[in-house]
């Protein structure tokens, strides 16, 4: 995870990047940035920084003035790829496939409303000088809608979570233990009462921002202040992104050409 920034004078940070590797058929793992569309939008056409942390411990910046993907058949999709390759003295680490929710995990570990929700991302406030400092939120989700939210892009299918999303957040990533059942014991009575507990992490999404009037209001309601409603674009959108037809022939361009070096 890192933070992005124009490229000014001086960097001004803007939003948060996270990696992911994707395997390619030979199975070498091939890095990609991830942030939400509306950050890479301000920083499309131009060089821009990456903000990492260093293995000696400070803060450094990685130029970058690569091409972003978008997700091939939604443009109203909030998510923005480019491919990333750290030098020797970054320290990194990234998503792996395995952790990303799909439909059939939502079923399998009953992924839904009141699990809790961890965010990681920048803090505009403070995020350090001489090392970068990400900032964790807490929070759960609130709705898992069957119907896509409206938006002035155009209907989007996102999550709803309770708890604010701030400056800087923006392109974070968003993961989530789901509820289980750890034990039980008898009441007064002796009947059997359920203990809970929460699961392992999984990798829900991508933080979008938090629900304000550009996403649509009723007549006479006003609701242009942060309610508390963070939206959260979902896994499977990220990785139909990863899958974007150019991106797969870049892999496999790229492997071939480690193939006949090698």
């Amino acid at each position: 995870m890192g933070f992005i920034s124009h490229e000014n004078p001086t960097p001004q940070y803007i939003g948060t990047i996270f990696l992911v590797g994707i395997a390619s058929k030979s199975g070498r793992v091939f890095l990609h940035a991830v942030t939400a569309k509306h950050v890479a939008e301000s920083v499309d056409g131009g060089p821009f920084l990456f903000g990492v942390n260093f293995k000696d411990g400070m803060a450094g910046w990685l130029r970058s003035d690569l091409q972003w993907w978008y997700h091939p058949t939604e443009p109203n999709t909030d998510v923005a790829v480019t491919v990333f390759a750290p030098t020797e003295r970054c320290d990194v680490e990234y998503v792996t496939e395995a952790f990303f929710v799909t439909d059939q995990d939502i079923r399998k570990y009953s992924i839904g409303v009141g699990d809790e929700v961890s965010v990681i991302g920048l803090f505009t406030n403070f995020y350090g000088s001489t090392k970068h400092i990400p900032i964790v939120r807490i929070g759960n989700i609130a709705m898992m809608p069957s119907d896509k939210l409206p938006s002035q892009e155009g209907p989007m299918e996102v999550y709803l979570a309770e708890g604010r999303s701030i400056g800087g957040l923006s392109g974070s990533p968003v993961f989530v233990r789901p509820t289980i059942r750890i034990g039980g014991m008898g009441d007064e009575l002796g009947n059997p009462q359920p203990i809970f507990g929460a699961g392992r992490f999984h990798f829900l999404g991508l933080m979008r921002g938090h629900w304000d009037l550009r996403l649509g209001v009723q007549i006479g309601q006003v609701e242009a202040v942060n309610m508390g409603i963070s939206i959260v674009v979902p896994a499977k959108k990220i990785l139909e992104t990863l899958y974007h037809p150019e991106l797969i022939a870049l892999r496999d361009k790229q492997d071939e050409r480690v193939r006949k070096e090698g």
